[in-house]
């Protein structure tokens, strides 16, 4: 039985990525009751400015509640056209601006950055032959995928598993991510 956690916020840059989370979640055993989804309002601009300018706070947040009971925290821009560790730089960058420290190997605070958009990550989970240069967004309708998409996610980011050489490398780096968590 997993570790019980009080609260895992998931803050997404869309309904896709935080449903591939939140499935993730539960399938590792959490509560969908203790999963708040904090998702970037639709029609107000770029979703991966929201959640990079959301970040602090949601950090300082996490810290402040893990302090007295176990807590969370996953997110999840999209790279588009940059790369996994732009990202991971601007979102640093985010955290010191606001005064915030970096994060920290211990805490529980997982980076789930697809490149190129979350449909290359479900389509890759789903057994698909794809790239990360190639915008996958709006070719199919992956809503169907993303929770089978989760259980993939979740098999092959158990501790000794074998992922396929298939595996795009932003997942598998994510994989590593998930199991600050799940």
């Amino acid at each position: 039985m997993v570790e019980r956690i009080a609260q895992i916020v998931v803050l997404a840059e869309d309904a896709e990525q935080a449903n591939l989370a939140r499935h993730y979640l539960i399938r590792c055993g959490h509560h969908q009751r203790n999963i708040v989804v904090r998702l970037a309002p639709q029609g107000q601009g770029s979703g991966e400015q929201y959640v990079r300018e959301r970040y602090p706070l949601e950090v300082a947040y996490y810290r402040n509640r893990s302090t007295s009971r176990k807590a969370a925290l996953m997110v999840g821009p999209d790279c588009d056209t940059g790369t996994v560790e732009e990202h991971e730089r601007e979102l640093d960058r985010a955290l010191v601006a606001s005064s915030e420290a970096k994060r920290e190997a211990a805490e529980e605070i997982a980076l789930l950055l697809p490149k190129r958009n979350i449909e290359t990550r479900v389509l890759c989970l789903s057994g698909g032959a794809v790239d990360e240069v190639t915008n996958y967004k709006g070719t199919r309708n992956n809503g169907a995928l993303i929770k089978p998409a989760a259980v993939t996610l979740y098999e092959w980011s158990r501790t000794g598993s074998t992922v396929p050489a298939s595996c795009v490398p932003s997942l598998r780096k994510g994989l590593i991510e998930v199991r600050r968590i799940g």
